[in-house]
């Protein structure tokens, strides 16, 4: 339920228990909250029941759908479509709402585990059908989670790996005539996260105040949803300086920081990070340096 100001109006806007919007425009917010505080009373009481239709897992997807695209992140919202549409669509489509239960939940997990998934991507699957229920409480499809009663998969935790002064020493030489050595340049000295650094502008840095402010994008949110500011040191930004007179002697006209070949980029660096490392050390004999970063995840 929600009390919401639209202009000098204020406004009801709630899901009933039997699935259907109710919006209204009052005079006031006192009168807003009275409305709200009614309709929840008639809810205890009674007055109000779940949605008369028997509804499957594939039938509440276009609505879930909808407001997935407008709740969440860009990047959130394609990565859950996609464990919905490869996995969790094919197994629970014809389901009904109500028919999934958590036993129905244990033989998925076994099933995804024979097809090779890790227990990781099992976990995130669990996590997406968990809202997806949620939601379908929320719309008074169901009353009940079922995910809830489900053992998650166990995942080995394993202590951080810290590079040494030497492996980054190594790390940055072996990639230095790379157009990932400005992007490990600033990893290293300011730890950002991989999505941090991959949506990093040009305008989220000064360097007349030596900063680079990580903020949220129109298609990208920070892990807290907040921005925060972090000093360039003296080594980053000659780096980045040096980057930016390189992007404008070759026209690279990107709002991006972190190009290659002029265009933006939007995964990863593994491969290129295995490419520089292996060329560089295995040329003299040596053995390659791997090193395994959030960066390169």
């Amino acid at each position: 339920m929600a009390v919401r100001k639209r202009g000098n109006k204020w406004f009801v806007d709630l899901y009933l228990p039997n699935g259907e919007r109710y919006r209204k425009m009052v005079g006031t917010k006192k009168q807003a909250e009275e409305v709200e505080k009614r309709i929840e009373i008639e809810i205890l009481e009674g007055k109000w029941s779940l949605r008369d239709k028997e509804m499957t897992f594939g039938e509440l997807l276009p609505e879930y759908f909808e407001y997935s695209k407008a709740s969440k992140a860009q990047s959130t919202y394609s990565n859950d479509k996609y464990r919905i549409e490869a996995h969790l669509l094919p197994y629970f489509g014809e389901t009904s709402l109500k028919e999934i239960k958590p036993q129905m939940l244990d033989k998925y997990k076994a099933e995804r585990v024979r097809e090779g998934a890790s227990n990781n991507t099992v976990n995130h699957e669990l996590v997406c059908l968990s809202h997806i229920m949620k939601m379908a409480i929320r719309w008074r499809y169901v009353e009940h989670n079922p995910v809830s009663s489900v053992e998650k998969m166990k995942i080995p935790k394993r202590p951080p790996r810290f590079l040494s002064l030497e492996e980054i020493d190594r790390l940055l030489e072996a990639s230095r005539e790379s157009h990932i050595y400005p992007i490990l340049m600033t990893a290293i000295h300011t730890g950002l996260r991989k999505s941090e650094l991959l949506n990093l502008k040009w305008s989220d840095l000064d360097f007349d105040q030596c900063t680079i402010t990580v903020q949220p994008k129109e298609d990208w949110n920070t892990k807290n949803y907040k921005s925060r500011t972090i000093s360039l040191t003296p080594a980053l930004y000659e780096t980045l300086q040096g980057h930016w007179r390189q992007c404008a002697q070759l026209r690279i006209k990107s709002e991006y920081v972190f190009t290659y070949q002029g265009k933006r980029i939007k995964r990863g660096i593994r491969d290129s990070l295995r490419t520089a490392v292996y060329v560089r050390y295995n040329k003299s004999g040596s053995h390659a340096l791997f090193v395994k970063m959030d960066l390169t995840a």
